[in-house]
């Protein structure tokens, strides 16, 4: 644990002095994305008759009705990935010297989402890749109550960083270990959520939900719980390109609807599992710190989680984990960043690849630390240490390729070993 909490100093004083450091001059953005964006935001519902819908594509097919009463956005996405796991450990997943491949789809998604006459806001996404229908994001909403969105139905709970940035979006084929283990992910609910303060620079979230299935489903006594996050945007410079924000997350579970029982798993880039504990408790207290950081083609994120099950037998024991990462564009593209969510967004090549014009994409390396600790109060649910490379070549905004590499460190009682793991992925969302 000492260890854990050197590295941790130790990489939030790397992030701080990396912002604090920063010099730099951003150019205008005058491309043709941005010149769009701006035409349909002051445009939008002055054209046509009110019946009439127009049809246009924008990062997807997008539909708008003459007045703006109306609005309607088909998406979807597909991850085609291709792994390679070789281990040395008895651990991993309880066989020796195991090597494993994995060929197949980590995503296959359609949906709709929109608006009705302005304030009323909907969306229903089901993925397929499991192959049944398994609900993602399907809710419906109100604009405007009390200065934001009140959403009801099925959502991610609003609790860090790596979780609410889409899978899309992120820099690695996985979400980090850490987050994977301690960030709760979609269940049912209720939540609300707005910007606030000075250019909006402030983000709070807050929902009630309960744990449910793969369609959003559960019945039982009890089981309530509630997520918060709240996010700063210490920095927002247009004449840098820079932005730095701060913030917090915290979770209460009941788990009376869950067995009263709760489980941490680490996954290690691929389907396996790496360390896993399951902890008999009443209830679980969740808290999340982040950073992010972004200048220019750099940038550069780290979050740290603790979790502390109330215990039916025994000493409550307080999990942890963190993680560190920073990217850099080669090809001087800025990772773009979305305020009305506060997580990471679409970006766009300044040249799409193979277009007739000799335009090569984008090209992005990402490194990243991941430590896990499931080991306290007399649990030991192992320890995990895993360091990723990325490699990300980006066709246009709606393509990329993405390269990974994904060294594991596994410690669970006297045992250790490694687990070594290359990942590719084709994908495209629209």
């Amino acid at each position: 644990m000492k260890s854990f909490w050197r590295t941790s100093f130790g990489l939030v004083l790397a992030l701080a002095m990396i912002a604090g450091t920063a010099k730099a001059e951003a150019k205008a953005d005058t491309s043709l994305d941005s010149e769009v964006t701006h035409y349909l935001e002051n445009n939008s519902g002055q054209a046509g008759a009110p019946a009439d819908f127009r049809v246009f594509w924008k990062d997807g097919l997008k539909m708008e009705s003459g007045d703006g009463n109306f609005t309607a956005h088909i998406r979807g996405r597909m991850f085609f990935d291709m792994d390679w796991a070789d281990s040395d450990s008895p651990l991993i997943p309880s066989s020796e010297d195991i090597t494993q491949n994995h060929i197949g789809f980590s995503a296959a998604r359609l949906g709709v989402e929109g608006t009705m006459y302005k304030n009323v806001i909907y969306k229903i996404e089901y993925g397929f890749e499991s192959g049944e229908a398994t609900a993602k994001d399907v809710f419906i909403g109100l604009k405007n109550v009390g200065g934001g969105n009140l959403l009801f139905g099925h959502m991610k709970r609003p609790f860090g960083l790596n979780e609410l940035t889409s899978s899309r979006f992120i820099a690695f084929t996985t979400r980090a270990p850490s987050s994977d283990a301690f960030a709760p992910g979609r269940d049912s609910g209720i939540s609300w959520h707005r910007n606030f303060g000075e250019g909006d620079k402030m983000w709070w979230g807050v929902g009630t939900f309960f744990n449910t299935d793969s369609q959003g489903q559960s019945s039982g006594q009890g089981g309530w719980g509630l997520s918060t996050r709240f996010v700063w945007m210490a920095i927002e410079n247009a004449d840098r390109d820079m932005i730095l924000t701060v913030g917090v997350s915290f979770q209460y579970q009941d788990l009376r609807m869950d067995g009263q029982q709760v489980t941490y798993t680490v996954s290690a880039g691929s389907g396996i599992a790496t360390s896993s504990v399951t902890v008999g408790a009443e209830s679980e207290i969740r808290y999340g710190v982040e950073i992010a950081f972004r200048m220019k083609a750099l940038h550069a994120q780290a979050e740290f989680f603790w979790a502390t099950p109330s215990a039916l037998v025994g000493d409550d024991p307080t999990f942890s984990g963190f993680y560190a990462q920073v990217g850099y564009f080669l090809t001087g593209e800025s990772r773009m960043w979305k305020k009305s969510s506060m997580t990471w967004d679409r970006t766009a090549p300044k040249a799409n690849f193979w277009t007739g014009d000799g335009g090569r994409g984008a090209w992005e390396v990402a490194i990243r630390y991941d430590g896990t600790d499931l080991e306290d109060s007399g649990i030991d649910g192992g320890e995990n240490n895993q360091l990723s490379v990325s490699v990300n070549w980006y066709w246009n905004p709606n393509a990329r390729m993405m390269m990974g590499y994904y060294w594991n460190d596994v410690d669970v009682g006297a045992e250790n070993g490694t687990l070594n793991v290359v990942a590719l992925r084709w994908q495209f969302d629209f």
